[in-house]
């Protein structure tokens, strides 16, 4: 968010190169499976077994250094997004594919150089 954006909260804009985290549910299965219910173990590796990709306002993430099960949570993905060059925006959609589906939603987030 961009600083200010919401009263006793601190905040600012992301930085192109910087790595942001996101979580969400119901992205599927990851590799090596594990079964639902499961708390995954911290340094337990997975990864989503489709293909995933985030793109800030239409531009591709400069790279995803991470997409599965989120260490220490039970159904919670975790996704470390590196934020492209873009222009500077305090109103940037965020929109995903997985596989071949395109996310339903899409997220706002704050860039800014």
């Amino acid at each position: 968010m961009p600083p200010g954006a919401v009263a006793g909260v601190t905040s600012r804009q992301a930085k192109p190169g910087e790595t942001i985290v996101m979580y969400g549910v119901g992205f599927g299965p990851v590799t090596p499976s594990i079964p639902a219910g499961q708390t995954v173990q911290p340094g337990q590796g997975n990864s989503l077994a489709e293909t995933f990709n985030v793109l800030f306002g239409g531009v591709p993430a400069a790279k995803i250094t991470y997409a599965g099960l989120a260490p220490s949570a039970i159904g919670l993905y975790q996704f470390n997004v590196v934020v492209p060059n873009i222009s500077n925006s305090d109103s940037v959609p965020l929109t995903f594919t997985l596989g071949t589906e395109t996310g339903a939603q899409t997220l706002y987030t704050a860039v800014h150089n």
